[in-house]
């Protein structure tokens, strides 16, 4: 049926609110923030919603039983108004006290705030009526759980209240509700006013009421209205005046050996009340005498310190224990397979415990025991090999469930055409063949697709009798419960791990370059440190510091290139001597220069000391140039007039 993934615009005012509360739900049981996000896969911390009329939701890796530790979460939306009816087909949740470790919860409001629906056990639940026009579903199996409960089935149905007509398939309540025709005269008030269970006629298998309260056994004689006590029944003692309390009981005793090819045996408190005060330990031995194998069946009823250890051979002995078997395994058949027709069956139940042991049955592969028929040919001549394919008793003729690989026990059945199969649960639905065993499921129960023998063409056959498609085969990931699917595969790597490690190389590849990238900027960061202390000089600063830096002052002095400070003459305007004759109007501007001469100099506090007379810069006579180097290093402050 086609599901839309969000609710339409009509939904109730507080379901975005309440939207964010099962994602904080979510997170809390599965520690992923990605299991807040609406999607259309229940399970793995994912919310899927539901905004069909009619629709039916599963457990976990139904039919088959549901994992330990798996949280799963639906949500229901109706239309404005809408009242939402939730049945329950199958139900099958590990029982534990207060359901503490596995629970369904329903609701119209996300826990924390409401838990009015918490379930677990096997008993079918009454109906879940909701007045508002949604429902959250909530389901969670603890990581201690034994994986040995189926989970649950529940079809469900929103529409108002007082509709003046249903579908064709659908019955109409008396307070105007439309149900699914099925759910009539289901013993399940679906409408709640009773009018789907009102004018039912009874089954004509189904034996009148006892007038006897529960908890005892009432004797079957004529008109007899004696009730037992439960732990009368099966003690050896007839009670009833017919004997019908001692009718029909296993062999109770604690322990025996069983010589036969097919028997049956129970626990000494398998009708008793509670334990003693002293634990029971009691051992069977089962010898066929028949080298073929053995069968054994056990329905428990185990308290919860309480176990049946099951051995291959004679003896109990470590080496050749089959299975261990607790409480856990309560409420549903058992069934082991042990060689060379020998097993050895160990019962310890503690002091005072309030479970009532098991009841077991037992046969030689190949054989039917009396009450039951053959799977394989019934013709003259081929009894011998006609238990070889299995045996089935009445009650199993035509459930659903194959009890025979070529589903003797299932054809022929009056609810649907000779050459179909019935669905579980008496619905009325059928599948063809083709349909069975080809991992898709056509009953609403699935049934076509459990206990498969064979499989159809492009399927798998796992262990388990579970068909997967053939291309789950070696594919790398176990889709088998056993993992069959990945035993006897070649050693070449599975694709997901070729692509998983492509994946890994090309991010170790970015990370190295990531790496590298960071060492090197790391190195320029560190170069551009050091550099940032030294001289940063251009080219032409450079060349000029590798040019010949030019002489000191001191130099100079010391090479007589200039006179030393103190020998420079000082001029005043009273000590400018006469004008020689013939210098002409050239003098004064000499004599200018001569006075500034000293305005050019640093002032200096020099002592006083005796001067040589000055003497003209040029000879008298010829106005050579003098050859004294102190006059020639006054030459520029003398007129030459030659």
């Amino acid at each position: 049926m086609e599901k839309r993934a969000a609710a339409g615009p009509e939904g109730a005012p507080g379901a975005r609110a309440q939207l964010a509360v099962v994602c904080l739900v979510n997170i809390v049981l599965t520690g992923r923030l990605s299991s807040a996000v609406p999607a259309l896969a229940a399970c793995s911390g994912k919310l899927e919603q539901h905004t069909e009329r009619r629709g039916v939701i599963y457990s976990p890796a139904w039919p088959l039983n549901y994992p330990p530790g798996t949280n799963c979460s639906w949500y229901i939306q109706g239309d404005r108004g809408d009242m939402i009816t939730i049945s329950f087909r199958n139900f099958d949740v590990e029982e534990s006290h207060q359901c503490s470790l596995d629970w369904l919860m329903l609701g119209p409001a996300a826990p924390p705030r409401q838990e009015a629906f918490r379930l677990c056990g096997s008993a079918i639940p009454p109906a879940f009526i909701s007045a508002r026009d949604h429902v959250w579903i909530f389901f969670h199996s603890d990581a201690s759980s034994s994986g040995q409960a189926q989970g649950f089935r529940l079809s469900y149905i929103r529409g108002k209240l007082g509709q003046a007509s249903c579908q064709a398939d659908e019955f109409r309540c008396d307070n105007g509700k439309c149900l699914p025709g099925p759910w009539q005269c289901n013993t399940v008030d679906e409408c709640g006013d009773g009018s789907d269970e009102g004018n039912c006629s009874a089954p004509a298998s189904e034996p009148p009421g006892s007038l006897c309260p529960g908890g005892t056994f009432p004797c079957s004689g004529a008109r007899s209205t004696r009730c037992l006590p439960a732990e009368r029944r099966c003690d050896g003692t007839q009670d009833c005046g017919d004997g019908s309390d001692e009718a029909g009981c296993p062999d109770l005793a604690c322990g025996r050996r069983l010589g036969s090819f097919y028997g049956s045996f129970a626990s000494p408190d398998l009708f008793g009340a509670a334990r003693g005060p002293s634990d029971l330990h009691c051992t069977w031995l089962v010898d066929t005498q028949d080298p073929r194998r053995v069968l054994l069946q056990l329905e428990l009823r185990l308290g919860y310190d309480d176990y049946v250890q099951v051995y291959e051979g004679l003896g109990e002995r470590g080496d050749r224990l089959l299975q261990t078997l607790s409480y856990r395994s309560n409420h549903r058949p058992v069934s082991l397979e042990a060689a060379q027709g020998r097993l050895t069956v160990a019962y310890h139940a503690r002091a005072r415990s309030a479970g009532h042991g098991f009841n077991a049955t037992y046969q030689v592969k190949g054989y039917c025991l009396p009450w039951e028929q053959p799977c394989g040919s019934s013709r003259e001549g081929d009894a011998g090999d006609a238990g070889e394919q299995g045996c089935f008793s009445e009650p199993q003729r035509c459930d659903g469930w194959w009890h025979c690989a070529s589903g003797r026990d299932e054809q022929g059945c009056p609810a649907c055409p000779p050459d179909q199969y019935p669905c579980e649960g008496g619905s009325g639905l059928c599948y063809t063949p083709a349909d069975r065993c080809n991992n898709q499921k056509s009953c609403p129960d699935g049934a076509d697709e459990k206990n498969c023998f064979s499989c159809q063409p492009g399927t798998f056959h796992c262990g388990t009798n579970l068909c997967i498609f053939e291309t789950w085969r070696c594919d790398g990931q176990e889709d088998c419960q056993d993992g069959s699917d990945e035993h006897g595969c070649l050693a070449a790597v599975p694709r997901k791990v070729i692509t998983a490690a492509l994946i890994g190389s090309l991010v170790c590849g970015l990370l190295l370059v990531i790496a590298l990238g960071c060492a090197f900027k790391l190195y320029s960061l560190r170069t551009q440190e050091y550099r940032a202390f030294e001289t940063q000089m251009t080219r032409l600063e450079a060349e000029f510091v590798r040019r010949e830096a030019p002489p000191s002052y001191g130099q100079l002095i010391a090479q007589g290139l200039i006179p030393p400070v103190e020998d420079f003459p000082v001029y005043s305007a009273s000590q400018l001597p006469p004008h020689p004759p013939g210098l002409g109007a050239t003098e004064p501007s000499h004599g200018h220069a001569e006075t500034d001469a000293p305005a050019r100099l640093p002032p200096r506090a020099l002592p006083p000391s005796p001067r040589p007379p000055l003497e003209p810069a040029l000879s008298p006579a010829s106005g050579a140039p003098r050859t004294d180097p102190v006059a020639d290093g006054r030459t520029h402050l003398s007129d030459g007039a030659g």
